[in-house]
């Protein structure tokens, strides 16, 4: 499934990318919508896309310069302008900046599968090369260890075009790849002993050391092993019968739990898949595995087993399913759907509500959601970091019920989207003085929040948050404010100026412009505020 951002300023197409892209092509999935190019550069900054849908007009920032800067910054993103300007410059800017295509709008569906497709084709082939061993396996791989692994890697990820050569060439080497029966035992640092452990401060050093330490176990023991784009461990469990899969699978399982932290602050939890005795159904076991861990929030023992699995089926698909649809209300900025569904993800809890029940149920779904928006590891730590703040708020005032634990929740999952944190206090509001000066002796001028960024030597994105934090307003609203405070000035110094004298003046390209803004700013045109 690749990643998709949509932008776009007009609503209507907006929301029909977003609602209609999957069902067009199943492949790509909607993890991010912005409403101009400044939007856009804030989720790219916070998620990793593999696609970027973008209008070419928009305020702010155009389609041209967002796939700039995406060309200079994101490399392996690619882009797809959608364009009702059939203009050879824009094109050939478009090709300058690496843009995969240029749609014409009306756009039909069948160009936008078309399309899609082709950008399919080029990001299958960019992973094969990026990713995929060699084609000559024989003096690739030093040992069948390599060579099982990379197999059981492909099978996990469904690489279509690495797992027939490869098994291919296991089969004449006669390697014994799987037993009669096999499946996937799935490991991961528990969210809320290592949150609890370490008050609140999320380090991911924890998972590379769980990594690091099942990858010798299974060197040590001739086990299959690799993990996934998450950082989970994924191990292979092998046998003649099923009795012996599970209990080898429980008994490595203690092993690693046993050996891996001395202090034992820091707990493991365990997922076994379901079984399976075709190798290449391990996939299947795979995301049994995955989807039982929703088992951690009833507090079933671990290595949670598939029968586990089947029994709590009814459980795992409602967390699923509001999982989903929280994920649903990140990608679309819907708060008031997601405050409902978050109350609905409450009435989950089984267990009286405690501040044990809101860590689990938080982290998971913090977890759920930058999972399927590819969100980056400092956004995840702000979710985590505003979780246990609200759970400490919540001991300080002893007072907790569903409402409380629903608006705790709530904040830890807008924190997902929270902007880039400022720097120190006085280094912001010296940028944002040094911006409004700029501003007060150019806003006669055609500036854009890039030119004042430019003149500060700072990126526009973190100007936009300054506006928003320091003063409170988005920039446009400011210098439409600083222009019409000029313009009264002016209109109150020489009340028969000419009006388009005063446009000029005030940095408006029209009269009509700056009529209908004056408008509605002051409620009257100029020409009634003057008589007034």
């Amino acid at each position: 499934m690749y990643t998709t951002l949509i932008v776009d300023d007009e609503q209507l197409m907006l929301r029909y990318l977003e609602k209609n892209l999957n069902l067009l092509s199943p492949d790509f999935c909607v993890t991010g919508i912005a409403c101009d190019g400044l939007e856009a550069i804030e989720l790219l900054e916070k998620q990793s896309f593999d696609l970027v849908i973008t209008d070419i007009k928009m305020p702010e920032m155009d389609g041209l310069n967002l796939a700039k800067y995406i060309g200079d910054t994101c490399k392996h993103t690619k882009v797809i302008i959608i364009s009702g300007y059939n203009d050879f410059e824009y094109a050939r800017t478009a090709i300058k900046y690496g843009v995969s295509d240029y749609l014409l709008k009306p756009i039909s569906d069948n160009s936008l599968v078309e399309t899609l497709s082709s950008v399919k084709e080029y990001l299958k082939e960019e992973a094969k090369n990026k990713h995929s061993p060699t084609r000559d396996y024989a003096s690739h791989f030093t040992n069948e260890e390599q060579l099982k692994n990379t197999f059981l890697s492909a099978i996990i990820k469904n690489n279509q075009d690495d797992i027939q050569p490869l098994y291919s060439f296991i089969k004449n080497k006669d390697m014994i790849f799987t037993k009669s029966y096999s499946c996937i035992l799935l490991l991961s640092i528990d969210d809320l002993s290592l949150l609890l452990y370490d008050k609140g401060i999320y380090y991911s050093s924890y998972r590379y050391e769980l990594v690091r330490q099942c990858q010798l176990y299974c060197k040590n023991h001739d086990i299959g092993f690799t993990y996934d784009s998450e950082g989970y461990p994924i191990l292979l469990i092998t046998e003649d019968s099923e009795d012996q899969v599970l209990l080898l699978a429980n008994s490595i399982y203690k092993d690693i739990r046993d050996n891996s932290w001395d202090n034992n602050q820091v707990h493991i939890t365990g997922a076994i898949g379901c079984l399976v005795s075709d190798t290449m159904k391990l996939s299947h076991s795979y995301i049994t595995a995955m989807e039982s861990f929703a088992l951690t929030l009833k507090d079933v023992k671990s290595p949670i087993s598939s029968n586990h699995f089947f029994s709590y089926q009814n459980f795992i698909h409602e967390v699923h399913a509001l999982c989903e649809a929280l994920y649903y209300d990140y990608v679309s900025k819907n708060n008031i759907k997601a405050a409902s569904n978050m109350l609905l993800y409450v009435n989950l809890f089984e267990e009286k509500i405690n501040t044990a029940s809101i860590l689990k149920y938080g982290s998971y779904l913090i977890r759920y959601v930058s999972r399927k928006c590819n969100i980056k590891s400092q956004f995840i730590r702000c979710a985590f970091n505003e979780l246990m703040k609200g759970i400490n708020q919540i001991i300080v005032a002893d007072a907790i019920d569903k409402k409380h634990a629903q608006e705790l929740l709530l904040q830890a999952f807008k924190a997902l989207d929270h902007d880039k944190i400022l720097n120190t206090l006085p280094e912001a509001s010296r940028l944002i003085e040094n911006a409004k000066e700029y501003i007060c002796t150019h806003y006669e001028e055609q500036i854009s929040l890039m030119s004042v960024a430019d003149y500060l030597d700072i990126n526009p994105t973190y100007l936009s948050n300054l506006f928003h934090k320091v003063i409170g307003e988005p920039y446009t609203k400011y210098i439409a404010r600083i222009r019409m405070e000029k313009a009264v000035l002016l209109l109150k110094s020489n009340p028969n100026e000419k009006i388009y004298v005063i446009a000029e003046k005030t940095g408006f390209v029209s009269a009509k412009h700056f009529n209908h803004v004056f408008k509605k700013f002051y409620g009257v045109t100029p020409t009634e505020y003057i008589k007034g």
